[in-house]
């Protein structure tokens, strides 16, 4: 598929704009101008100092929390709004030796988030309950059975991660039964909040909390923090940043300003002294602590804990990740990796299925959405076949199955197409819906289903332009192989960890050849050697998914627009580190190319 290359600039983070607009040019030579002449020893490639400023990392302050991420510049946690008042009542539940529960959503955020407090408890002598929603039968957040199942166990104190912003009468029904709340959320909430005992989520609109973008796990952290300070035990939180880094990376929120600072100490303890379940867990993968990346967690651990929660009870993660006996965790290791396998070989076969449904049953030049439906299939993978037919069709796109006798499904879009508003210009067809810009859960009645259909590609058809649909990937600068040396690689292994708000920098080299023998791997993957014609400097490549520009001597007798040999071309890609057998080596990951 044709992709446009853009190059960006940035004056804010996340705030795009062309560089044909040179709005932000003075501001930016300004800024090099200051940097170069800091009393410091910082001395940086131009290059660099420009991609800084496009991260919003645009004056000296902000360099050194950039590059020096550490524990000491986190916010005072009582700034949150209600942080104070949970704090209280939690050390009174100590105190008290009170009984607790922890209930969590069932994703990654959840149930890090809920085995990172039990573990907190723990070192106060607490041995909280723990309660993950079952995805089918109860849904996301807290359900009527979860507080019942509280009232059984004789709890007095729920405390709720990565959900219950909008759980009026769930949080009434437990003050029914004398039960308190206190909700860490980090949610868009609405006009008015639930009574619980405390609500900390920095999006409410009386928070002045400095950072608004924590996760689930992050929010519960702060409220950690706050309480070992007040017990004078400030140590007693570091130990549980692992679990805080992984869920902060896996739940996609921006990886800047206090989000930076938890994921780079959360890495550092993960890759120099893991906890025995994450070492496991880790290691099964095929993977080891040491080197591992947001990248890595992302595509290969949060998969792995997110299995058991999509296809059967997400307990399991929680179990496992609070483990301390190595033959326990192997077996829940066991567990977690053959759900994964299960989810893996679903999802590839509803993967499958949709897309025939769709190019089988409708003329795809027309349509600008996709929405199709399956009674059949899983409703815990069909968000991630969504994704996977924005991914191939960059169309938005709804997938639904039948649960309880209505269509259940999850959306997903592409970047300009704002789905929670659409899904909100055609709510007289759904019985619920709910979400963001980029993604969305809906429920719709079975006999309004095609009603539904032709109202949302309506809506898509009018507000997604033809130039919108060609997939666009944001450059980050053209660059010369001259520029990339040693030291320029160095530095810029200093920008890690990268995610939404400070993605992996992407660049462009024109006029490079494709030299030596060139691999075409498995999964339809080149590898090869490229030469900038001018400096002659030459750099090895890897190019994931590029079947299209396979020369097949069999079939193709001309090689132009191919990846042969001799042929010349201009390359967007971005810098790896790749390690073996103890050698680094400077590789380019291809993410286009242009003939």
């Amino acid at each position: 598929m044709k992709k446009n290359w853009k190059l960006k600039t940035l004056n804010n983070w996340g705030n795009t704009a062309s560089e044909e607009s040179n709005s932000d040019d003075s501001n930016i030579e300004d800024f090099i101008v200051q940097f170069k002449g800091l009393k410091s020893n910082i001395k940086m490639p131009e290059t660099l100092i420009r991609l800084l400023y496009m991260r919003g990392v645009t004056d000296y302050q902000k360099v050194l929390k950039f590059f020096k991420p550490t524990i000491d510049r986190l916010y005072d946690p009582s700034l949150m709004k209600d942080a104070d008042k949970a704090a209280d009542r939690i050390i009174q539940a100590i105190d008290n030796k009170e009984n607790i529960m922890i209930l969590g959503d069932y994703d990654v955020d959840g149930t890090c988030g809920v085995s990172m407090f039990y573990l907190f408890l723990k070192k106060f002598g607490l041995e909280a309950e723990y309660y993950i929603p079952d995805r089918i039968e109860e849904g996301y957040g807290i359900s009527v059975k979860s507080i019942n199942f509280a009232k059984e166990k004789k709890i007095s104190l729920i405390i709720s991660i990565d959900c219950g912003i909008t759980a009026f009468d769930k949080v009434e029904y437990a003050k029914s039964l004398g039960i308190d709340f206190i909700i860490c959320d980090h949610h868009q909430p609405p006009e008015n909040i639930p009574e619980a005992y405390a609500v900390m989520d920095p999006l409410r609109t009386d928070d002045n909390y400095p950072f608004k973008y924590l996760c689930g796990t992050g929010v519960a952290f702060k409220l950690a923090q706050l309480i070992a300070a007040r017990l004078n035990k400030p140590e007693a939180t570091h130990s549980l940043l692992d679990l805080v880094a992984i869920a902060t990376a896996s739940d996609i929120v921006p990886l800047s300003d206090e989000n930076r600072i938890l994921v780079s100490e959360g890495f550092k303890l993960i890759n120099k002294n893991p906890r025995p379940s994450l070492k496991i867990l880790i290691e099964s993968s095929g993977l080891k602590p040491g080197n591992l990346n947001t990248g890595n967690v992302v595509f290969t651990v949060a998969p792995r804990i997110n299995a058991v929660g999509r296809l059967g009870d997400a307990k399991r993660a929680v179990e496992l990740l609070i483990c301390e006996d190595d033959e326990k965790i192997k077996e829940f290791t066991f567990v977690l990796n053959e759900e994964n396998t299960n989810r893996r070989d679903i999802d590839k076969t509803i993967t499958y299925d949709a897309f025939k449904q769709f190019e089988e049953n409708n003329d795809i030049d027309d349509l600008k959405s996709i929405v199709i439906h399956n009674e059949s299939w899983h409703s815990g993978v069909i968000g991630i076949v969504a994704a996977r037919l924005v991914e191939k069709y960059n169309l938005p796109s709804i997938v639904l199955t039948t649960v309880n006798g209505v269509a259940k499904g999850s959306a997903r879009s592409i970047s300009t197409f704002n789905i929670y508003e659409a899904l909100k210009q055609c709510e007289d067809k759904l019985i619920q819906f709910g979400g963001h810009f980029h993604a969305a859960g809906l429920e719709v009645e079975l006999d309004k289903l095609e009603d539904f259909k032709k109202s949302f590609n309506a809506i898509a058809t009018k507000k997604i332009t033809d130039e919108e649909l060609i997939p666009e990937i944001e450059v980050d600068a053209e660059i010369k192989f001259s520029e990339l040396t040693d030291k320029f690689i160095r530095i810029l292994e200093f920008f890690e960890p990268y995610g939404p708000d400070n993605m992996t920098p992407v660049f462009i080299t024109k006029d490079v050849q494709i030299i030596g023998d060139v691999r075409f791997a498995r999964s339809d993957t080149h590898i090869f050697k490229v030469k900038e014609i001018e400096s002659e400097k030459i750099f090895e490549a890897v190019f994931f998914n590029s079947g299209q520009f396979r020369f097949d001597e069999k079939k193709d007798s001309d090689t132009s627009g191919k990846i042969v040999k001799g042929n010349v071309c201009d390359i967007c890609y971005s810098i790896e580190k790749n390690v073996w057998n103890s050698r680094e080596t400077t590789k380019l990951r291809i993410r286009d190319i242009k003939f």
